[in-house]
């Protein structure tokens, strides 16, 4: 069944969400009249590649010239209106810019197939389920509700910067009307001080007006900046956080969707309101007056708003998942010189324009700023395919990522043949390593420069170093959720039982599909530590099990 009619079958509460996704950019009687015509063109493809976006533009205008014979024939004078007035916009609109109309069909048709998955996972479920069709805390409703909140204020408040152009260009009219009549000697005392007053009113009106708008996006900023702060600092810290227990045995850590339609969101708004205030400030060059508030406050919002979405791209770049050996998915972060191993990198902001955009480079031990390797640690090169384009994946809900499959570690060769143990500050299965992602997101006139990197990583060169190396791994997650610290074994935390009696735990649930139990804890815990633990434990099993 075509695309559009499973669409026409959802509850109200999923139409109420399809018609929020057309607007006169791309209208929704257009969608209709060319359902078809519409699923079968690539505009992905289309949005990235000129040439092609133009063909399909043309082809368009072709498609909607024969409907509109249909409905001649057919005498229907309404829907030949309105495709008439249709083509005219589109023709106006996007003649010189073809790719343009070809992101908007892509994301309008990405959205569709997440609402239709929404729909289908809530349907199988038998209840109202979220897009990931996971549990939502009470915490991340609030997130949600706040974020549903910017996406109405910043649709209204599109709104009230498109009416601030009427009572301009009246005043602008105006005052080149009076202005011309001055010159023109044929002003008259009396008459000329009415239209002055006049002028001062429209002129006061339309401060007031900027005013309220300029002191609305500032307010508008402020609610951005909290709910950006919830999402890096607050869930995108914790999922980081499940992801390294997860990489020791620890409970499997929650996919990155619900997360990624969050961050998409916020980031959308974010480019409305920057486009807003572009708006403003051509709205400021026609009409501008002393006092003028867009002139007083504009560079400010266009700065905050910059810094805004530059901060959420580069939190959203993230290792979806770590560093792993094929041969060995139950040891990641271990990596033997000469073996292949894999790692993915995803960006949680979904802009179907970014598809195939975004080349990205992996590197090892990249020196910036306070995160520097060991002395006398070893070097490495990585060989194999180091670079990657970023692209939508099919098989993951079309997020935007690169999968690295076919990458190795080669350690670099000193003259004097390498590096003597008498060399190094620590013993190579506590070196830490940092493999580093970097690419460049060229979006709306602005670059930013987006890097992340991998937990810190082991590498060996024989396999008998692996239990080592794996203890140190085991270690480290265990203790800190500091994400580069390479220094970390030079002076190592004390860990506690509690805590190593979890993870043991976990790595026998991750090999055995059941934990230990408490009784077995206590029995390791006696031969680890002696029998002062076995009281302890006693009186711990005691309060657990009351």
């Amino acid at each position: 069944m075509a695309q559009w009619n499973q669409l026409q079958q959802l509850e109200t509460r999923y139409l109420e969400q399809l018609y929020h996704l057309y607007s006169d950019s791309f209208p929704m009687e257009l969608r209709q009249f060319l359902a078809p015509w519409i699923e079968s063109q690539d505009w992905a493809y289309a949005a990235n590649k000129e040439s092609h976006a133009t063909l399909v533009f043309h082809n368009l205008l072709g498609e909607i010239d024969q409907q509109y014979s249909r409905f001649l024939q057919e005498n229907n004078v309404l829907y030949q209106h309105n495709l008439r007035r249709i083509k005219q916009h589109l023709q106006s609109k996007y003649l010189e810019k073809p790719m343009e109309i070809a992101r908007i069909v892509a994301r309008c048709l990405w959205e569709e197939q997440r609402l239709l998955q929404t729909a289908t996972t809530a349907q199988q479920d038998g209840q109202v389920a979220h897009p990931t069709g996971t549990v939502v805390t009470e915490k991340q409703q609030i997130l949600e509700h706040n974020l549903q909140d910017i996406r109405k204020r910043v649709q209204s408040l599109n709104l009230r910067v498109l009416d601030l152009e009427s009572p301009g260009k009246v005043l602008e009219f105006e005052v080149n009307q009076a202005l011309s009549q001055d010159l023109n000697g044929n002003s008259q005392a009396a008459a000329t001080r009415q239209k002055m007053t006049q002028l001062e009113q429209m002129l006061s009106a339309l401060d007031q007006l900027r005013r309220q708008i300029v002191t609305e996006m500032a307010g508008l900023l402020s609610a951005m900046d909290f709910v950006q702060k919830n999402l890096t600092d607050e869930e995108l810290a914790d999922w980081k956080r499940r992801q390294q227990i997860a990489c020791i045995g620890g409970p499997p850590n929650i996919c990155l969707d619900r997360l990624e339609t969050w961050i998409t969101s916020l980031a959308e708004s974010q480019l409305q309101i920057r486009q807003q205030i572009k708006k403003l400030e051509e709205l400021q060059q026609k009409v501008s007056y002393k006092g003028d508030p867009i002139i007083q406050h504009r560079p400010a919002l266009e700065e905050k708003i910059v810094d805004l979405f530059r901060n959420l791209m580069k939190s959203a770049f993230v290792v979806e998942r770590q560093p792993c050996m094929p041969m060995h998915p139950d040891r990641p972060l271990v990596i033997k010189t000469g073996v292949q191993f894999t790692t993915k990198v995803r960006l949680l902001v979904k802009f179907p324009e970014l598809n195939y955009q975004l080349k990205i480079k992996v590197c090892i031990d990249k020196e910036s700023g306070d995160v520097a390797a060991i002395r006398g640690s070893r070097k490495f090169n990585i060989l194999g395919t180091n670079t990657k384009v970023m692209n939508m994946e099919e098989s993951n809900n079309g997020s935007l990522s690169a999968e690295f499959k076919h990458l190795t570690l080669r350690e670099q060769r000193c003259g004097n043949g390498g590096r003597t143990n008498s060399d190094a500050s620590l013993i190579v299965t506590e070196e830490l390593h940092l493999i580093t992602f970097e690419t460049e997101v060229y979006h709306q006139g602005l670059k930013i420069d987006l890097e992340t990197h991998s937990l810190p990583v082991v590498v060996i060169s024989n396999i008998c170093q692996m239990p080592n190396a794996w203890a140190s791994i085991l270690w480290y997650n265990m203790l800190t959720n500091h994400p580069k610290n390479v220094n970390f074994f030079t002076k190592p935390p004390v860990g506690t039982w509690d805590q190593v009696a979890e993870v043991l735990s976990w790595q026998f649930s991750s090999t055995t599909k059941r934990g230990l139990t408490i009784e077995q804890l206590t029995t390791l815990a006696e031969k680890l530590l002696g029998m002062c633990v076995f009281v302890y434990f006693y009186f711990f099993k005691y309060n657990l099990f009351l």
